[in-house]
């Protein structure tokens, strides 16, 4: 008989291996190459060399491994050439994939009016002003010419609304509008659309004026799968949702849950799903995969007593995902929780265990195959986060199935709601870092409030489906769960609503990348310590890492210096923080209410106190009254005394700033300047809405007198195109004068 206690010894000193995990150990080497190729300054053709090098030193290991080595593993240099040779290979994918755009594409046409032809390569994204699409170019009508290429463009369309046009996926039509390069970041820290755009191998985009500038032409461009099997499943699901569900938000959050429809919702329902940890139920995720795939699994179980049954009840399952995936867009977290559903299946169906990590990198690898950029997404990293967290950490908080059976319907009841805390609280540890740095919020309320929210929208999904079976032979018996499924909506939309409103839900916090790293790195140690069952070790590393996260972020991570006045770009309107270095004050506040959180993003950024003031200029007094200060200049108000600044307005739409450094200038109207004492200052703004022969030389008679260190000409927003470019001439010929751009800030230290 064998010693048990030997047995149990030896369980419980089992080491940790990386064995059953080839994928991670493959995804590692892919993250790193994909890294290097977006950050280092390497050319193509470096990465390329490098490429070739490996894959020479490769073969030779290989032919002498084959010729002379007898061992049963790879030589170490066999297995080190093989690493580099994908790393450079990811890298050269990726830095290729970004910093490269075709020499005869689109960019060449850049400010100018052209005429588009092409297909709509991805699902239309519809809001209140407008839709936007991806659309692969054909053909470009230019000045009487006509020019074939292929590249891709951003295109808008602006509309109030769904627009009479019908646009969908695979359309082939005609855009006119005006092309222009994709912008940069606004200002500081906020998100990239340019470099978004790169990712997406667009460099490009394209406003269109209405509906009556796109034509359709020819027959949509789909394969046989799209045109007989996808878009009849869409049409009908769409169709069903809106016979069946009033109009609504409920009937919008159902169309979410189902297929990823982004129609416009309000922006008080994106606000409260946003501030208590629970967006992700508005998109289809992994959570939808996988309720799905439960429910495929439950009506093919009478297949899986044979061989041949199940790989047929494998090969349904994958057809259906398929098409499931294709309904929902393909986003890179249903793309993932497929691939690794089928991981999971088609081990089941081998007779073959499946380790759920290895299983996850795996479907990582294969989607970034695809698309490397994928791992710059914050879906990608949210997903995995939560992913991650649920596989590695919550383990450690629930004992083995088999204890926890028995006990009576209380006690599962309450294993069940503990549970669900349990699974909540450990894709928050694993995701709220990459939230908190994309995003700069946490939320606190999370825990608490994906409880019933991910309760009800997992009920919903389960009435959903059985509303769109039924429906297929009757429309009355499908009505029951449509009424269902619109009650469960309304519940998850009033319990995010009601968390949202509890006090100090969600707080501001934005580590940057190298505390995020650090909170990972040590997460990833306590875990495998906590493995070891090494205690001791645990408690060290705990320390250790609040060690370096505390001395990082109050030492080595200093405040920046403040400025004395930097600019917040808020798309036509213009927000301007001046600073005594005591004091600070804000001048206008954007035309939102949302603008005011980019505003306070930026006082973050660099450094810059809380205003104390807040003036008006252009915005309205209404929210210039909500911005919590505790002075407010409105726009009948002519005087502002504070301890380190002085704040008068000479007249309407004229303001000047004192502070014991400086003094800051703001009119609006070349008419409006004045050659007197109270119109001189060192830094000048002027709004200029026409720059014809008259304004020139106002402006130039004021420059000779006033003689400012900079001048800032800001253009109106009807301000012509001629004279737009006639003011960026003028400003290059004069020292101190520049023309506003919307993606550059104006910072004076």
């Amino acid at each position: 008989m064998p010693n048990v206690e030997k047995i149990k010894e030896l369980r419980h000193s089992a080491h940790f291996s990386l064995a059953p995990y080839p994928a991670v150990r493959l995804l590692c080497i892919v993250i790193l190459g994909i890294l290097a190729g977006v950050n280092l300054s390497l050319p193509v053709e470096g990465w390329l060399h490098l490429c070739a090098l490996a894959l020479v030193a490769l073969l030779a290991g290989m032919v002498y491994e084959k010729l002379r080595s007898k061992a049963p593993f790879p030589l170490f240099f066999t297995s080190i050439s093989y690493l580099l040779f994908v790393f450079f290979c990811f890298a050269a994918y990726s830095d290729y994939q970004l910093n490269y755009v075709p020499r005869d594409g689109l960019v060449r046409f850049s400010g100018k009016n052209v005429l588009l032809y092409g297909r709509i390569a991805d699902r239309p994204n519809f809001s209140k002003t407008g839709v936007g699409w991806i659309m692969e170019v054909e053909e470009v009508f230019e000045n009487g010419r006509t020019f074939k290429l292929h590249d891709r463009a951003k295109i808008f369309m602006r509309s109030a609304g769904k627009p009479d046009v019908k646009i969908r996926y695979g359309d082939m039509v005609r855009v006119k509008g005006k092309l222009d390069l994709i912008p940069e970041a606004a200002n500081r820290g906020e998100f990239d659309p340019r470099r978004a755009a790169r990712m997406k191998q667009l460099s490009v985009q394209l406003f269109c004026a209405g509906p009556w500038q796109v034509q359709h032409e020819g027959e949509p461009r789909l394969n046989g799968f799209e045109r007989f099997i996808v878009q009849p499943v869409y049409d009908y699901i769409a169709k069903s949702i809106e016979e069946l569900m009033p109009p609504g938000e409920e009937r919008k959050l159902s169309a979410g849950v189902l297929t990823g429809e982004r129609e416009s919702m309000s922006e008080e329902v994106f606000e409260a799903f946003k501030l208590t940890g629970t967006a992700h139920i508005l998109a289809v995720s992994g959570l939808n995969v996988g309720l799905l795939a439960l429910v495929i699994q439950i009506f093919l179980q009478r297949l899986k007593v044979t061989t041949a049954g199940r790989w047929l009840s494998f090969v349904l399952f994958c057809f259906i995902l398929l098409v499931y995936c294709y309904v929902t867009g393909n986003s890179p977290s249903v793309k993932r929780a497929a691939f690794m559903s089928l991981v999971f299946i088609g081990g089941e169906t081998l007779g073959r265990k499946s380790y759920p990590v290895n299983s996850l990198a795996f479907a990582d690898f294969l989607i970034l195959l695809f698309d490397p950029f994928d791992l710059l997404n914050p879906g990608f990293l949210m997903t995995n986060g939560a992913v991650l967290g649920i596989l590695l950490i919550y383990p450690r908080f629930i004992d083995s199935p088999s204890s926890q059976k028995g006990g009576g319907l209380l006690r599962s009841a309450g294993r069940f709601l503990l549970t669900g805390v349990m699974i909540t609280i450990s894709s928050i540890i694993g995701v709220s870092p990459v939230i908190a740095y994309y995003f700069g919020t946490f939320s606190v309320i999370s825990i608490l409030a994906n409880i019933p929210v991910v309760l009800f929208s997992t009920l919903l999904m389960y009435a959903l489906v059985p509303m769109l079976l039924l429906n297929l032979v009757s429309g009355y018996a499908a009505s029951f769960f449509a009424a269902t499924s619109f009650s469960l909506a309304e519940l998850t939309l009033r319990s995010a609503l009601w968390f949202s409103q509890v006090p100090f839900a969600s707080i501001t916090l934005r580590p940057d990348g190298t505390e995020v790293w650090l909170y990972y790195a040590l997460l990833a140690a306590l875990l495998f310590f906590g493995y070891r069952k090494a205690w001791g070790k645990v408690a060290v590393s705990l320390l250790l890492g609040l060690n370096l996260l505390f001395w990082y972020s109050f030492a080595l991570h200093p405040r920046p210096v403040a400025p004395d006045m930097v600019t917040v770009n808020l798309g036509r309107n213009l927000a301007t923080l001046f600073s005594s270095g005591n004091e600070t004050v804000q001048i206008d506040a954007g035309r939102a209410s949302r603008d005011q959180k980019r505003i306070a993003q930026q006082l973050d950024e660099y450094g810059v106190a809380a205003p104390k003031a807040v003036i008006q200029f252009y915005t309205p007094d209404s929210l210039i009254a909500k911005v919590p200060a505790r002075h407010h200049l409105l726009q009948e108000s002519t005087k502002l005394v504070l301890p380190s600044m002085v704040i008068v307005r000479p007249e309407e739409k004229v303001l000047k700033l004192w502070s014991r450094e400086r003094s800051l200038l703001i009119v609006s109207g070349t008419s409006r300047l004045k050659e007197e004492e109270l119109y001189k200052a060192d830094i000048a703004f002027l709004w200029v809405y026409r720059f014809a022969p008259k304004q020139q030389q106002q402006i130039t008679s004021w420059l000779n007198y006033a003689r400012p260190k900079r001048c800032i000409l800001v253009p109106g927003s009807f301000l012509p195109r001629v004279h737009l470019a006639v003011m960026q001439r003028f400003a290059a010929a004069r020292p101190g004068v520049e023309v506003r751009s919307k993606t550059r800030q104006i910072v004076v230290q």
